[in-house]
């Protein structure tokens, strides 16, 4: 039987890796684990001192290209011609939050927030839904009444399931909100 390539053994421990995590072992097996991915990694770093890498996208995310950019343009217009028919206007907000924003929110989820670092020193955070941004919106700005629609990425720290439809990187809507008494 043929020894596995270098790069199956490190997919296979990896996976191991994952599935520690998973089960929630002791940190010292997970740790001891992990330092055996890296030894195996690093045997493929030394073989590739000339500067060769592999061009892919980081797990949980995808590229589009142009025929699923038409679809998903078609989508995102029929959804925003119902909001718009309705009343509802469009808003916008960052792609980050300082994070002490994020965490009143989230509890338990907050692992699956993914942390920024700045070097001003400020604590930040990719945004996990659409909900706390709209809601830091309306509270900074003394909204009172509005009819909204947001369609926007986000961003989970999540093990990525492509087949099942879970990426880290997707796209919301969140649907038409309405608050206020003249709403």
């Amino acid at each position: 039987m043929a020894t596995p390539s270098i790069q199956e053994q490190i997919k296979a421990q990896g996976e191991v890796v994952r599935q520690l995590k998973k089960d929630k072992a002791p940190d010292e097996k997970i740790k001891e684990e992990v330092a055996k991915l890296l030894e195996l990694k690093k045997l493929v770093d030394d073989g590739k001192s000339s500067g060769q890498f592999v061009l892919k996208c980081p797990k949980g995310t995808r590229d589009y290209d142009p025929f699923q950019m038409a679809i998903r343009e078609k989508v995102f217009s029929v959804i925003t011609s119902c909001f718009k028919r309705h009343g509802a206007v469009a808003i916008s907000t960052p792609a980050f939050e300082l994070k002490e924003t994020l965490l009143g929110k989230y509890g338990e989820d907050q692992k699956l927030i993914y942390d920024l670092a700045d070097q001003g020193g400020e604590l930040l955070s990719l945004r996990y839904d659409l909900t706390v941004p709209f809601a830091r919106h309306v509270a900074m700005n003394n909204i009172k009444t509005m009819k909204r629609y947001h369609i926007d990425r986000v961003y989970r720290r999540d093990q990525p399931r492509m087949t099942l439809g879970r990426y880290r990187e997707f796209y919301q809507c969140v649907s038409l909100s309405a608050f206020g008494s003249s709403v």
